[in-house]
């Protein structure tokens, strides 16, 4: 094509008269028009392919348009079946979410029956007979799931179990807890779920399931009348028993009630000791308070006499006044001034001091001795309690921790003799300080009349009679 314009071009640039170069310009319009037919035979074969692609691009964008339209259908189809699965949804969780609430509240039941029927299967005295039912309703409320089918199944058949036992009544032989925490062999009478009696070498009385273990302990002496009446009815005398309808509330009460001689036979052999210092605490209270209410007397009447008479000159006199209360401290004290009353000053208040001095000891006499007593009982209370805390650990390493009435030996025997050593050491106490108060106060008027005494000797040595 740039041939052909170049040629043209030119033809029109030169001019029109030169004929030497005719021919040339005929041969270049040959090749001219030779080109411009092969230009126009490639214009047509390029628009032959152009318009054949066309077409087949045409088809092509048809194929697509109509794919696209089957897409589309399609495509609202599956948005129909996605909105219609959204509401299906909607509505299964509507459902799953009330039946959830159903299993929740159904969940809640059950464990709330689990409970139950543990606290009643825990005072049962059939537990003892069937220990492990209490492992496996325990194991039920310790799940962290809920409970399923399988569950619910065996809660049914120890619920229908349990009914049964109810309504039987069963005797036999065997190991219980008596009411000192040992194991022993006994005859056994279980009346249903109400209550439970026993006859061990002639002795009965009711019996409660341990809430750990399920063994059957051993209650409280349920008295003469009551306990008369369980071996009439064990022995087949009568067919009218006591029983106990409270669900062993009554049973409870009657195991943690014990006398003082109870209590005191359980703190072990360092009760004895613990008793008899309180015993000789006793002797010397009751023996210093004799001795120091009978030497506490009035003396301010006999010491107003004994001046009266000093300042008279009649020595004689006072010496007879002290005699009626001969033996008396202060007395006594009046007496040693008056057995020196010509002598000096340094003298008389020597001698009235030694007088102190000599009757102080009968007034702090078993004083100490009883602050001593003070100081061991608590000692000995704490010696019981080491004792007990031994014992309990070794009925611990021989039967472990499964049953706290095993080991309520060793914790009384523990409790009860630093209790007993307190109760003890307490009074002592407080008895010696009473007593040293009382002797404090006698040796104040002692000195204070052996003040006077002298005041009253050197004053007759100065009026010179």
């Amino acid at each position: 094509m740039r041939r052909v314009i170049l040629l043209w071009l030119m033809m029109l640039l030169l001019p029109a008269g030169v004929s030497a170069r005719s021919d040339d310009f005929s041969r270049v319009g040959r090749e001219v028009d030779a080109d411009l037919a092969e230009a126009r035979r490639e214009k047509a074969r390029v628009e032959s392919e152009i318009a054949s692609a066309r077409a087949e691009w045409n088809e092509k964008i048809r194929d697509l348009k109509i794919r696209l339209a089957a897409e589309r259908s399609e495509l609202a189809g599956e948005e129909a079946d996605l909105a219609e699965m959204r509401d299906r949804r909607e509505a299964s969780a509507q459902a799953l979410e009330g039946h959830a609430a159903d299993m929740k509240a159904l969940s809640g039941v059950v464990i709330e029956f689990v409970r139950n029927f543990l606290g009643l299967a825990e005072r049962s005295p059939y537990t003892a007979e069937r220990p492990e039912r209490l492992t496996k309703l325990k194991a039920l409320l310790q799940k962290e799931q809920r409970l399923g089918v399988s569950d619910i199944r065996l809660l049914v058949d120890l619920a229908f179990e349990d009914m049964a036992a109810s309504g039987r009544m069963l005797r036999r032989t065997g190991e219980i807890l008596d009411r000192e925490g040992r194991p022993v062999q006994a005859e056994i009478l279980r009346l249903g779920h109400l209550s439970a009696l026993f006859d061990q070498d002639g002795a009965a009385g009711y019996l409660h399931p341990s809430p750990v273990s399920g063994r059957l302990m051993a209650a409280a002496p349920p008295g003469f009348g009551t306990e008369r009446a369980l071996k009439r009815f064990l022995e087949g005398e009568t067919d009218t028993v006591p029983m106990d309808i409270s669900g062993g509330s009554v049973l409870g009460q009657l195991s943690h009630r014990t006398t003082l001689w109870e209590d005191i036979q359980g703190g072990g052999f360092l009760v004895w000791p613990i008793l008899l210092v309180g015993i000789a605490a006793v002797v010397l209270v009751v023996e210093r308070l004799y001795f120091l209410g009978r030497v506490r007397q009035n003396t301010d009447v006999l010491m107003g006499d004994v001046t009266d008479l000093v300042a008279a000159g009649d020595v004689e006199g006072a010496m007879a006044a002290a005699d009626t209360q001969a033996g008396r401290p202060t007395a006594n004290v009046i007496k040693a001034g008056l057995g020196v009353e010509n002598e000096p000053r340094e003298v008389i208040e020597s001698s009235l001091g030694e007088a102190i001095l000599r009757e102080t000891p009968r007034l702090e006499r078993f004083l100490p001795a009883l602050k001593v007593l003070a100081a061991v009982a608590p000692l000995l209370g704490l010696l019981g309690t080491v004792t007990g805390m031994i014992n309990t650990f070794k009925v611990i390493t021989i039967h472990g921790t499964g049953d706290p009435r095993l080991m309520a030996g060793g914790i009384s025997e523990a409790l009860i003799t630093t209790e007993l050593g307190l109760a003890v050491a307490i009074p002592i106490m407080l008895a010696a300080a009473f007593l040293g108060r009382k002797a404090q106060n006698i040796a104040a008027d002692m000195e204070e009349k052996a003040m006077a005494m002298t005041a009253a000797l050197l004053k007759r040595q100065r009026n010179g009679r």
